[in-house]
C-alpha cells in the first residue's frame, strides 16, 4: 500500500504580472490565515514556502506577530527557510546564492529555526553546483519540480550528487508544486487520479503529495478532504497530513531503493523550462552583475580594509543593500517575465541597491584617503580590494588646474602614463551666459592610464604633479591603418570584417566577428523564432573608424547604422524601414590577454534578437559555461532536437544555454572564452559562438510559439502587453574574448575579477567638489587611522578566489575558494600568512568544521574536483 504524505503550503511569488505591493496586501491576510490555521488544529502543518523574505516583510508591518509566528515553529507546526527568496540558479553569482542561505538561515534563528531543505519547486531548472551548496550549510534533502527529464532516472525520489562527492536526498514533485490541488478541488475521479500519477515513478511506498499553489489561500478542509479520501480509496492507499522533515526520514530508511544522479536539470522533457529567459530584459540583468561583483569583490573586502584601519564594518548596511537585491532574485524577478509595472519596481530596488553600495565605496575611500597622515594636495590613493597582487592598468580621472600633467610614486620617481582624454571644466558660479566665466576658475579633468603594483587589500599613494606641456605618453590618431596591437594580439579591420592574429599561436583569424539579427515571435520567457523570418548577418560597413594608440591602452571605435525590419509585418514584408545606429569599441590593454569589446546600440526595433558571433577553429561537440562554483560541459546539440515533438516534450530543446560569466569553446589545439557584464545565454552553432546581446518582445506570454506549442506562458487566459520589454531606446553591452591555447578555468576566473572589478580611487584635491554624489558634503577625518594589516596574496594559487567576509562575530576573516575543474584535483596548495595566527575551516554558513591552531603556512588540502572550502583567519 502506497502512503501519501499531504504537506500543506503555498509557493509565494513576490511579484509577476502583479507587484510585491500588490502581492504583500495579500499575504498579511494570508500569514493571519496560515497562524489561525495552526493555533486552532485545522492544519497539522504548514510550509511557507521555504523563504523568508516574505515573512520579513510582513513583521515591518505587523510586529507583534513575531510571537505567535516563533512558537509555532519551535513547535514544529510552521516550518520556514532556509532561503530569503526563491531564487533563480543559473544567472547570479554563486556567492548570491550563499548570501541567500546566509541571510535566510539568520533570520529563522530569531524565528524559532528553519527547516534544513533545499526547496526550490519552481526555479527554472536545477544548476550542478546545488547540493555541494546545500551540504555547505548542513542540507542533506532537496525538493523541485522542473527540469528533470524522465531518461534520467524513473525515480521521483534519488540522491542528487555534485563533482565532488557532495550529495542530497532528492523528491523531484511530480506534476508540479500545485499537483495536490486535485486532491482538494476535483471530482472523485480527479482525485484518484492524482494520486496514481503521484504513485507511479515512486520507488518506495513513500509518496509526496504537496496541496498549494500560487498564492493560495489556505486549505482549511484539508482534513475532511483527507478523511473523505481515505474512505474511498483506503484499500490501495493511506493518506496523511506530513511535512519534509518527516517524509525525509522516512525515505532514508529505504536509501537501497533509492538510484543516484549526477549533472544539472534543464530538460523541458516533462516541464516548461524556459531556456531563453536568461536574455529577457538584458538592462536589468546587466544592473545585477554590476551590484553582484561590486557588493561581493569590492564593498565587504573594502569595508573589512576600514574596519582594520578603525572605521567600524557596518553589517547592517551592507545586509540591506543584499536583501534589496536578493528580492530581485526571486526567479520571475530575474527572469525579467513579468509585467512593466513589475519591472519598474525591479528597476527602483536595482538603482536603490547600486546607489547604496557605490555611495558606500565612495564614503569610506575618502575617509580613509583624507586621514591618512601627512597626505597632501593632489596625491592619488589607489585601493585594490582583489587578493591578488593588482598590475593591471588603472584607467581613471583626476582633476587639475593646469593641463599638463605627470605622475610619481611614493620615492618620487615618474610614472609613466598616458593621457586619454582631457576636458576643461568651470568650477565658479552657473551664469546663463559663459561669456560671463572667469578664466581663473576653469580646471582640467584628465582620464589617464598606467600601472601601479598593488599589493593585495591595501593602498598605494602616488602624487600627480601639474606641469607645462609635459606628458609624452599622449594618444596617437591613426585613421589610415586600422590596427591595433598589443604582447598578445594584432586586430586589423577591413572592408567591414575583423581578423585577429594571435601571436603566442602565430594564427590569424579571419572575419571571426559579426553581429547576427533575426525576429522573436516568443515572449518574456522563451525567444521563438517569427513565423515569417529573416536572418540578418551585420558586418561593420562604415569608414567611420578612430584608431587611438598608447603604450597602456589601444581602441579601434567604429560608428555606423544597420537597416532592419522595425517590427512583424515589415519582416514579413522584407522591408528596412527602421534604423539601428551602433558604436562598437575593441580595446587592448598592456600585457593583457583579453580583447575588450563595447557594444553601444540605438535600438529601434521591435520583436526581435541580436547576438554577437565569434567565428572559431575549435572542432567539439560540446561547450562549457561557468556555473555557481565550477563549471558544466553541455553538448551542442541535443539528441532530440529532432523528435521531440514526438515524444510529447513542452518545449524545443534548443540548445540555448546559460552563462553566469563566461562560455567556451575548445578543443586540444585552441580555446576561446567570451566574458561579458551582465549578457546570460550562449550557443554553439558550426564552431561560432552566439552571444545574445539582447532581445526585446512585446508580451509577457505568446501561445503557439514555434519553439513552445500550446498555452502562453505566465498567464493563459490573458495576453499581457510589456512594451517596455522591447528594449527600445539606447543600449550597451561589454564583453571580452580570450584567445589561447588550452581551457583554465581558473585562469578565466581570474581574468574576469580583473576584468569586472575596478580599483578603487580618491584624489585628494578641492577643484571638484562633484566626482562623486557625496562629495560634495563635509566629512571628519579619522583621528587616528590604526595600520593597515598585511593579507596573503593569492596570485598564484591555482584556485578561483570567491569571497571574503568578516565573520558574524568580527573575529575572523573568511576566504572562500573552489575548483572549478570536472576532473582534475587539486593537491598541496597553501597560503602565506603576515604572521602566525589561528586558522581553522568552516563551511558556507561560517561555522566550524575543524580547528587547525596556530599557523603561519595554511596548507589548504586536497580540493576534488568542485570543491569548495573556506579558511578562516583570526584577525
Amino acid at each position: 500500500m502506497k502512503k501519501i504524505h499531504v504537506v500543506a503550503h503555498t509557493h509565494w511569488d513576490r511579484e509577476w504580472y502583479f507587484s510585491d505591493n500588490e502581492a504583500f496586501v495579500q499575504f498579511s491576510y494570508h500569514m493571519d490565515e496560515v497562524i489561525y490555521a495552526l493555533e486552532n488544529n485545522e492544519l497539522d502543518y504548514y510550509y511557507l514556502d521555504g523563504q523568508l523574505s516574505i515573512i520579513d516583510d510582513y513583521l515591518k508591518v505587523y510586529p507583534e506577530k513575531e510571537a505567535k509566528i516563533k512558537a509555532l515553529v519551535e513547535a514544529n507546526q510552521l516550518f520556514i527557510g532556509p532561503w530569503y527568496t526563491q531564487m533563480d540558479e543559473f544567472v547570479v553569482a554563486g556567492e548570491s546564492v550563499v548570501k541567500n542561505l546566509q541571510i535566510g538561515i539568520d533570520m529563522s534563528k530569531r524565528l524559532g529555526g528553519h527547516t534544513a531543505l533545499g526547496y526550490l519547486p519552481d526555479s527554472f531548472g536545477q544548476g550542478k553546483d546545488m547540493p555541494k551548496i546545500y551540504n555547505g550549510f548542513g542540507i542533506s534533502d532537496a525538493v523541485f519540480w522542473r527540469g528533470m527529464p524522465n531518461e534520467v532516472t524513473n525515480s521521483r525520489e534519488f540522491y542528487w550528487t555534485a563533482e565532488d562527492g557532495s550529495k542530497v536526498l532528492t523528491i523531484n514533485i511530480r506534476n508540479g508544486y500545485y499537483a495536490g490541488v486535485a486532491l482538494v478541488e476535483g471530482e472523485l475521479y480527479q482525485k484518484k487520479a492524482i494520486l496514481d500519477i503521484v504513485s507511479e515513478d515512486s520507488a518506495t511506498d513513500i509518496v509526496t503529495l504537496p496541496v498549494g499553489g500560487d498564492q493560495r489561500a489556505v486549505d482549511r478542509d484539508l482534513k475532511a478532504v483527507i478523511q473523505k479520501v481515505n474512505k474511498e480509496f483506503g484499500a490501495e492507499y493511506q493518506i496523511e497530513e506530513s511535512n519534509y522533515p518527516h517524509i525525509f526520514n522516512l525515505l532514508r530508511e529505504k536509501t537501497t531503493e533509492l538510484p543516484t544522479v549526477q549533472g544539472e536539470f534543464i530538460s523541458g522533457s516533462v516541464s516548461k523550462i524556459h531556456r531563453s529567459i536568461y536574455s529577457s530584459r538584458y538592462d536589468l540583468k546587466k544592473l545585477n552583475d554590476t551590484i553582484e561583483n561590486r557588493l561581493i569583490f569590492q564593498l565587504e573586502p573594502l569595508m573589512l580594509m576600514a574596519d582594520d584601519l578603525g572605521i567600524p564594518f557596518k553589517r547592517e548596511l551592507l545586509n540591506y543593500i543584499w536583501k534589496l537585491l536578493l528580492k530581485n532574485h526571486a526567479h520571475d524577478s530575474i527572469g525579467g517575465c513579468n509585467t512593466d509595472k513589475t519591472n519598474e519596481m525591479i528597476l527602483a530596488r536595482y538603482k536603490e541597491a547600486d546607489q547604496l553600495s557605490y555611495s558606500t565605496i565612495d564614503y569610506l575611500v575618502r575617509k580613509i584617503s583624507e586621514s591618512i597622515k601627512e597626505i597632501k594636495e593632489n596625491d592619488l590613493i589607489l585601493f585594490n580590494t582583489l587578493p591578488y597582487t593588482r598590475t593591471d592598468p588603472y584607467v581613471l580621472e583626476v582633476s587639475t588646474k593646469y593641463a599638463d600633467i605627470k605622475l610619481f610614486d611614493q620615492a618620487n620617481n615618474e610614472i609613466d602614463s598616458q593621457i586619454l582624454s582631457t576636458e576643461k571644466v568651470y568650477a565658479g558660479e552657473v551664469r546663463r551666459s559663459e561669456r560671463e566665466y572667469d578664466e581663473a576658475k576653469y580646471y582640467y579633468i584628465h582620464k589617464v592610464s598606467f600601472i601601479k603594483k598593488t599589493r593585495p587589500l591595501g593602498y598605494t599613494i602616488i602624487t600627480v604633479k601639474e606641469e607645462v606641456n609635459s606628458n609624452d605618453s599622449a594618444i596617437s590618431f591613426n585613421t589610415e591603418e586600422k590596427l591595433i596591437e598589443n604582447d598578445y594580439y594584432e586586430i586589423l579591420f577591413s572592408q567591414g570584417k575583423f581578423s585577429i592574429l594571435a601571436k603566442n599561436q602565430d594564427k590569424t583569424y579571419e572575419d571571426c566577428l559579426y553581429v547576427e539579427e533575426s525576429g522573436d515571435e516568443g515572449d518574456t520567457y522563451d525567444y521563438s523564432p517569427a513565423y515569417h523570418d529573416k536572418i540578418h548577418q551585420l558586418n561593420f560597413d562604415t569608414t567611420n573608424v578612430i584608431v587611438e594608440s598608447g603604450a597602456f591602452l589601444s581602441t579601434m571605435t567604429l560608428k555606423g547604422y544597420w537597416s532592419l525590419p522595425k517590427d512583424l509585418q515589415a519582416r514579413k514584408t522584407g522591408e528596412l524601414n527602421a534604423q539601428v545606429d551602433y558604436t562598437f569599441t575593441v580595446s587592448l590593454s598592456k600585457n593583457s590577454k583579453r580583447i575588450d569589446m563595447n557594444i553601444k546600440l540605438n535600438n529601434q526595433v521591435m520583436d526581435h534578437r541580436m547576438r554577437l558571433v565569434v567565428k572559431t577553429p575549435v572542432e567539439s561537440q560540446v561547450s562549457y559555461a561557468d556555473t555557481l562554483f565550477g563549471i558544466a560541459e553541455r553538448k551542442n546539440q541535443d539528441p532530440h532536437i529532432q523528435d521531440w515533438q514526438k515524444l510529447g516534450w513542452k518545449e524545443e530543446p534548443t540548445e540555448i544555454y546559460p552563462m553566469i560569466h563566461y562560455s567556451n569553446l575548445h578543443d586540444d589545439v585552441s580555446s576561446w572564452t567570451i566574458m561579458s557584464k551582465g549578457i546570460k545565454e550562449y550557443q554553439v552553432i558550426d564552431s561560432s559562438l552566439y552571444i545574445t546581446l539582447f532581445r526585446g518582445v512585446g508580451f509577457l506570454g505568446r501561445p503557439e510559439l514555434l519553439r513552445r506549442p500550446g498555452d502562453a506562458s505566465g498567464n493563459q487566459y490573458r495576453s499581457i502587453p510589456t512594451p517596455d520589454s522591447q528594449l527600445l531606446g539606447k543600449q550597451e553591452m561589454a564583453l571580452s574574448l580570450i584567445i589561447a591555447d588550452e581551457f583554465d578555468p581558473v585562469m578565466i576566473q581570474k581574468e574576469y575579477q580583473r576584468y569586472s572589478v575596478t580599483s578603487p580611487y580618491y584624489q585628494i584635491q578641492t577643484l571638484n567638489r562633484f566626482t562623486n554624489p557625496i562629495q560634495y558634503f563635509q566629512s571628519n577625518k579619522v583621528d587616528q587611522l590604526n595600520d593597515l594589516k598585511e593579507f596573503t596574496d593569492l596570485s598564484n594559487v591555482s584556485l578561483v578566489f570567491s569571497a571574503l567576509e568578516l565573520s558574524c562575530n568580527g573575529q575572523w576573516i573568511n576566504i572562500r575558494l573552489y575548483n572549478p575543474s570536472l576532473i582534475k584535483t587539486i593537491s598541496n596548495e597553501k597560503i602565506t600568512l603576515a604572521t602566525e595566527t589561528n586558522c581553522r575551516f568552516v563551511d558556507l554558513n561560517g561555522d566550524t568544521l575543524e580547528l587547525l591552531g596556530q599557523l603561519k603556512e595554511v596548507s589548504l588540502g586536497t580540493f576534488q574536483p568542485g570543491e569548495i572550502k573556506t579558511i578562516s583567519i583570526e584577525r
